[in-house]
């Protein structure tokens, strides 16, 4: 049976040093791009390199009063500034005093963008598309259904059901729950009911693109309404789980991750900081925790296809997601010997009928094996001990290197980059840097290693000597990390928190193996990493280092890529060389004849004189 499994990464920071308070909100604008929106300024922010490319900042009389969107039928931004006042302006645009705006009689309550149309909600409950409103009378007023002291605290689009689900409250009354036709202009709903739930108060409140309404209650509670099977009497719907991970009675941001999943951002109820549950709603489990360095309330935090956005600190950041389909026993779990800790399982065969008799199918090695599976007694314990839950082997990995990393034991770090056969990138750079940040001597006599040509003496008469920067007990223990398989563009995005001295080793070392011939196209059990392998880690460390290479004033290091320049150069000039005989070598093994042609060295050639 095919499920899904969601599992939050690495945290990266966006950018730092502003007000939480001041955040109005984070909206994707095109492929890659987001847009942060403060009250004076707007930032836009490439997800790829995490870089600035746009600011726009407006007057401080005329601060934005909402998040700014994205318009992509218009390709433009649409932002409301001084509560009544759309502005627009294109993504290349500079001066937001020049930028086209629109007024109201009506103050906006906020922009809500859904595929590549926009809509505009007022404090009142009306809703227009943006087209709409910008051509009918801007100096009309956008009557709706709310009266005065009524409040929206939260609006949504839910595109399968066809519906804006609206949340309303008003002071020292239980929150309604509002319908509305999703059309061009709206000022009625189509039915509301008062959401409510005895001795609790809502905390938590999610309208989910699967026409589903998850809310989370003080006494832990969380309900699931289904808009497009119940009445809305039926409110807060069926009882789906209880909540224990966060402080249920302080104000929670509820948000979609996909149709199966959310995830919840609150406090965590051990301390004061923040905590992130990640939860499958399909079969009632948290899949994932993470947690923040402070709490805030309510808590900012936005989904968008590139990741979850939350403010951690004072800073603003990235924490990616992957939503995926997997096989239903990943979800829920290991095979059910290993989670009641029987590590050794027997798989007797089947039956299997040719014709009229029946044999014994012999099951293949593989579907004998566990997680437990060619792994020392000493890391099996390490397995056992772990609190996995619902992970796969790469979230099980992740979780025993990072405690082998705080344990610093490094021979079993060692076993598990070579036994677990799927490594996120990120785990490989934290294990990278643990070894890169122990001594030589803390390797030693840790297991038996093969032998290495420590040091390397160029041909040329000018040349220097190169010498590994590691003992060969370290440089194994290295090699083992370099020569795994991996994706370029996932270990580009992981080498970044590598710090520079760390990285710099590391390019010494790589370019120690490329210039002493310690690593070949196709190494035999050598425990060094591939030629392919090694030059990919090298360029990696160098597009990530490249700014502070560049600027670095240390006569060592533009040494060091002078050098890294001079032997890729003579092995581009070696292999060119080898391309020469390319065509003969192919022609004497396949046994064909010679091309008769005669290759003359232009513009010189030998002629036959005759002298009389």
């Amino acid at each position: 049976m095919a499920a899904t499994k969601a599992a939050l990464h690495k945290t990266s920071v966006l950018f730092g040093g502003f007000s939480p308070k001041n955040l109005l909100g984070v909206c994707e604008d095109e492929d890659g791009h987001i847009l942060v929106s403060f009250r004076s300024f707007v930032k836009r922010f490439n997800i790829a390199d995490r870089q600035q490319v746009r600011n726009w900042t407006t007057k401080s009389w005329h601060p934005f009063t909402c998040a700014a969107v994205y318009q992509r039928e218009e390709k433009r931004v649409v932002a409301a500034v001084s509560g009544s006042v759309l502005a627009m302006w294109s993504l290349e645009h500079e001066d937001l005093d020049s930028s086209k705006r629109s007024s109201f009689e009506t103050p906006i309550h906020t922009l809500l963008p859904s595929g590549n149309s926009v809509f505009v909600v007022f404090t009142t409950g009306h809703v227009e598309r943006l087209s709409e409103t910008l051509l009918a009378s801007r100096k009309s007023p956008r009557p709706g259904f709310l009266s005065t002291g009524e409040t929206i605290t939260y609006v949504e689009i839910v595109k399968e059901a066809g519906l804006l689900v609206m949340l309303v409250e008003k002071e020292g009354k239980s929150p309604s729950l509002y319908r509305l036709p999703l059309g061009d202009s709206v000022c009625q709903p189509q039915d509301s009911h008062i959401l409510a739930l005895n001795d609790a108060h809502l905390t938590g409140f999610c309208a989910t693109s699967s026409a589903k309404l998850v809310t989370l209650w003080s006494t832990g509670e969380m309900y699931i309404f289904e808009f497009q099977n119940d009445y809305l009497e039926k409110l807060p719907g069926r009882l789906h789980a209880t909540e224990q991970q966060v402080t249920v009675t302080k104000p929670t941001k509820i948000l979609e991750l996909s149709p199966s999943h959310v995830v919840i951002v609150g406090q965590d109820k051990e301390d004061e900081g923040g905590l992130i549950v990640l939860r499958d709603i399909k079969f009632a489990l948290v899949t994932s925790i993470q947690p923040l360095k402070m709490y805030h309330r309510p808590p900012p935090a936005w989904v968008t296809p590139s990741g979850l956005i939350v403010v951690e600190g004072s800073s603003l950041a990235l924490i990616p997601f992957t939503v995926r389909e997997s096989n239903l026993a990943t979800v829920f779990g290991s095979r059910i010997a290993e989670t009641k800790g029987f590590p050794f399982e027997e798989c007797h065969s089947w039956v299997r009928t040719d014709g009229h008799q029946e044999t014994q199918e012999t099951i293949p090695k593989e579907a004998k094996e566990t997680i437990y599976s060619n792994k020392s007694a000493e890391l099996m314990k390490v397995i056992g001990s772990t609190d996995r839950g619902a992970l796969s082997e790469s979230m099980i990995a992740v979780e025993v290197i990072i405690h082998l990393i705080e344990l610093k034991r490094l021979n079993l770090l060692r076993e598990a980059m070579n036994v677990f056969v799927d490594i996120p990138e990120t785990s490989m750079v934290d294990v990278l840097t643990c070894y890169l940040g122990c001594q030589n001597a803390d390797f030693e006599g840790l297991c038996q290693t093969p032998y290495m040509q420590m040091e390397f003496i160029p041909q040329e008469e000018d040349g220097d000597k190169i010498v590994c920067p590691f003992q060969a007990a370290k440089a194994f223990f290295i090699n083992g990390v370099l020569k795994r398989p991996f994706t370029d563009v996932q270990l580009l995005a992981a080498l970044p928190k590598m710090c520079f001295d760390h990285a710099l080793s590391l390019i010494k070392y790589l370019h120690f193996l490329i210039a002493s011939g310690e690593v070949e196209l196709t190494p035999q059990d050598k425990g060094t990493p591939s030629l392919s392998q090694t030059a990919l880690w090298l360029s990696l460390l160098l597009d990530t280092n490249y700014h502070q290479l560049v600027m670095s004033s240390e006569v060592a290091i533009h040494r060091l890529l002078l050098s890294c320049f001079t032997q890729v150069s003579a092995m581009i000039k070696f292999l060119e060389g080898m391309s020469d005989i390319e065509l003969l070598a192919r022609r004497i093994v396949k046994g064909q004849p010679l091309s008769k042609h005669t290759h003359t060295s232009a513009p010189y050639s030998l002629e036959r004189l005759v002298i009389t």
